[in-house]
C-alpha cells in the first residue's frame, strides 16, 4: 500500500477514473494510459486535483463529493449553440461544457425501477432476490477474449430493450391489483387525474408533464373511455420505457 501511495501518478490516476466514473470520460483517453505520451485534456484541472487528494490523506469520499458538487456536474445535458462542438462521441477531446449523456449501469436501472414503482413492495425477499439475479442475467454479456471476462451492461439492444417493454419487473410495476403502486395512485380520491398524471412524472422523471406530454396523456384517458386506471397504466409504461428515465443526465 505504501508503495501505491508513494507513487508519483497515483493522486492523479484516481482523480483521473473518479471523474471519469462521474462524467463518462476521463481527462485522458484511455482512462489508464497516463504519462507524457499522452497529455490530458485539462492538465491544470487534474493536477490540482490530484494535489488536493493528496493533502486530504486520499480521502475517497471527499474527492467524490467535490467532482458531484463541481459546476461541471451540475451543467445541463442539453446541447446548445455554445457547446454543440463538444461532441466526445465523434473522437473529439471532451470539454466538458455540458454534461454527456450516458447509459445507467444494469444495476442503477434496476435500482431505479425498484424506487420509482415501488416493484418490489409486496414481494418476499427472496423473490427480490431471484428477480434481481434473473434481470441482471439477461443482461450479461460475454466478451470474446482469453479470459471470457463478462460484464453486465444496459446499452439498449433488442433483447434489453424488450425486456424493459415486457419484462418480469416492468409487467410487475405496471400491475394493476390491489395494493400495487398503480392502484394506489389511481384509486386516490384525494387526486384529481391531472394530478394523478403528474405524480406518475414526478416518480419516475422528477418532474411534471409538459404541455404536449399532458395532452397526449388526456388522448389517452379519453381513448380508454374514462377508465382512468387503465390510462395510467399506459402512461406509466411509456414513462418507464423513455430515455429521460433509463439515460443518465
Amino acid at each position: 500500500m505504501e508503495l501505491v501511495l508513494d507513487a508519483d501518478e497515483f493522486p492523479r490516476a484516481q482523480v483521473n477514473r473518479a471523474w471519469s466514473h462521474f462524467f463518462g470520460y476521463g481527462l485522458t483517453k484511455p482512462v489508464d494510459d497516463m504519462g507524457p505520451h499522452n497529455p490530458p485534456s485539462h492538465p491544470d484541472l487534474l493536477d490540482e486535483l490530484a494535489q488536493w487528494f493528496s493533502a486530504s490523506g486520499y480521502d475517497l469520499k471527499e474527492l467524490y463529493r467535490a467532482i458531484v458538487l463541481s459546476r461541471a456536474y451540475r451543467l445541463s445535458s442539453r446541447i446548445t449553440s455554445g457547446n454543440v462542438d463538444d461532441n466526445p462521441e465523434l473522437g473529439r477531446p471532451p470539454m466538458f461544457s455540458r454534461f454527456y449523456l450516458r447509459q445507467m449501469q444494469a444495476e442503477q436501472l434496476y435500482e431505479s425501477l425498484l424506487t420509482a414503482t415501488q416493484a418490489e413492495a409486496t414481494a418476499a425477499g427472496s423473490d427480490r432476490d431471484a428477480v434481481k439475479s434473473r434481470w441482471l442475467r439477461q443482461i450479461t454479456t460475454a466478451f470474446g477474449n482469453d479470459e471470457q471476462t463478462e460484464a453486465c451492461v444496459f446499452n439498449g439492444t433488442i433483447p434489453q430493450a424488450l425486456m424493459m417493454m415486457n419484462g418480469e419487473l416492468v409487467r410487475r410495476a405496471c400491475r394493476i391489483d390491489s395494493g400495487s403502486f398503480l392502484d394506489s395512485v389511481a384509486t386516490d380520491a384525494q387526486l384529481s387525474n391531472r394530478e394523478k398524471i403528474t405524480y406518475l412524472y414526478l416518480a419516475a422523471l422528477s418532474r411534471p408533464p409538459g404541455k404536449d406530454e399532458r395532452a397526449i396523456c388526456n388522448q389517452l384517458l379519453a381513448a380508454r373511455s374514462g377508465d382512468v386506471v387503465a390510462a395510467l397504466q399506459d402512461v406509466w409504461w411509456a414513462v418507464l420505457n423513455s430515455n429521460e428515465f433509463i439515460l443518465i443526465h
